[in-house]
């Protein structure tokens, strides 16, 4: 299994949504309303357009893993909109296809997550994780530490989201 960790680039727009919407109908099933995971194959066309005709390569902080010339997951960063953690960073989206979990992708994700982060200047960075996504364990696991919860609005759902911390 060939892999390799790049910079995204326009191109590659449809496949991240894709990927999206592949990885929330796995991680999601039972935490998302059925409705929504349902209907994300009927949007993904319209969401890897927008995200085609909207990127910027100035204000590009995304990272796609191919593996076997395939994008089969991504990580997206950027400074927070969380008030009380102003200018520091956060990772927006990391998300691996399930099929590819296990092998050491998803940190290598967060690397090149953080290594982004401390190009923008940040020395301090959150994630948000959904309550009941298995994934709460893997940001403990590499040393984040639960600082609070959030809501996370979709339509037609309000969920909750713990929030981890991270110093490095």
């Amino acid at each position: 299994m060939e892999y390799k960790i790049r910079k995204k680039e326009q191109k590659d727009c449809y496949d991240i949504a894709h990927v999206v919407t592949v990885a929330w109908q796995e991680t999601y099933r039972g935490i998302v309303n059925d409705d929504f995971l349902d209907n994300l194959p009927n949007t993904e066309e319209d969401r890897g357009k927008k995200s085609f005709n909207e990127f910027d390569e100035n204000n590009n902080h995304q990272y796609v893993l191919e593996v076997d010339g395939k994008i089969v997951g991504f990580v997206k960063v950027g400074i927070t909109d969380e008030q009380e953690y102003k200018n520091q960073g956060e990772i927006f989206a990391l998300y691996v296809i399930k099929k590819y979990k296990g092998n050491g992708f998803g940190r290598k994700l967060t690397e090149m997550g953080i290594d982004e982060l401390k190009k923008l200047g940040c020395t301090k960075m959150i994630i948000g994780c959904l309550e009941g996504n298995p994934s709460n364990e893997y940001y403990k696991h590499i040393g984040g530490k639960f600082i609070k919860t959030r809501i996370f609005k979709l339509p037609n759902q309000e969920l909750v989201e713990n929030v981890y911390l991270f110093n490095y």
